[in-house]
């Protein structure tokens, strides 16, 4: 029986092709647990009178950086807009180990900072952006400045979760990473009603490997 020798190039090329048809498959089955864990670390949700004016918060691991962010949005109506929003991002961003899910005693490095905030909500979906980005804080760590590129969120609004299920694409770092917003508050401090379990898991989940 005879046997057909294949290239180098065309090995490589083979391999190359089944190397992305697995990353792609890894990301996607990761991709909900990431959702979940986010979602189970956030506090109750409120309900207010505008469909998405309030306080929303999300809290996303960076396990290939070790970073955490905190990320809360202030959003507001623009007046005289039926679509426009307006507002601030805040965040606050330590380095930890996938259990430290709180800043806790800084060890390492840990800063705050805040953008003026930009978007819109029209048929569901929310786009909310920052601009120049602003050291408010070194909490600990000795950066006198960072080159933080602004995030800029957008997603589907779940009114029934009072979440945003969006993605981060600042143009650096972030691509299409995942943010589960949550609102948290009220600019008319009304009562915060809780939705569903909020119980933070004890860790965050081992990165799935390939294999039997």
């Amino acid at each position: 029986m005879s046997r057909t020798h294949r290239s180098p190039a065309s090995r490589l090329l083979g391999a190359a092709v089944v190397a992305f048809l697995l990353s792609l498959t890894l990301r996607a089955s990761d991709a909900p647990a990431t959702v979940a864990e986010q979602r189970a670390r956030l506090p109750p949700a409120a309900e207010c009178s505008h469909p998405v004016e309030g306080r929303w918060k999300a809290l996303v691991f960076r396990q290939s950086y070790m970073l955490w962010h905190e990320f809360i949005l202030e959003v507001r109506p623009v007046e005289g807009s039926a679509t426009e929003l307006t507002g601030k991002i805040y965040v606050d961003t330590w380095v930890g180990g996938a259990e430290q899910s709180e800043p806790g005693d800084c060890k390492v490095e840990r800063f705050k900072g805040s953008m003026d905030g930009r978007g819109s909500f029209v048929d569901g979906q929310i786009v909310f952006g920052g601009g120049a980005f602003r050291l408010d804080e070194v909490v600990c760590g000795n950066r006198t400045s960072i080159n933080y590129a602004p995030d800029q969120f957008s997603g589907h609004f779940e009114p029934e979760r009072q979440e945003f299920q969006a993605v981060n694409n600042d143009g650096a770092t972030a691509v299409n990473e995942p943010a589960v917003f949550r609102r948290i508050g009220c600019f008319d401090d009304a009562p915060v009603t809780a939705k569903g379990d909020v119980v933070p898991p004890p860790f965050f989940p081992a990165k799935r490997e390939s294999g039997c």
